[in-house]
């Protein structure tokens, strides 16, 4: 069961579309980032969020299962395909 905050950051995530910034998240929280960091933080290690080196916050196909809503994103190779695509090269 998440915590109050962690129930907030959920429900920000969701409305950008599951994955938004960590700047962005303590903004709308009125909370600062390093706080939100923290929170975040704990949320990845249980799994229910990735957070990237860039600062974007994505939920995690254990997240969307603790919501009670199916994951948005595939699983596996097809999900890691899909972002692989996105990336630049240089």
């Amino acid at each position: 069961m998440p915590t109050p905050d962690e129930s907030k950051i959920f429900k920000i995530i969701e409305a950008e579309g599951g994955e938004c910034g960590i700047r962005k998240i303590a903004a709308k929280m009125r909370m600062t980032p390093q706080y939100v960091s923290i929170i975040l933080r704990s949320m990845g290690e249980s799994d229910i969020v990735d957070i990237f080196r860039s600062g974007k916050v994505r939920i995690a196909n254990k997240g969307w299962v603790a919501l009670g809503k199916k994951p948005e994103r595939p699983d596996g190779l097809k999900r890691y395909l899909e972002d692989r695509a996105k990336w630049k090269t240089f």
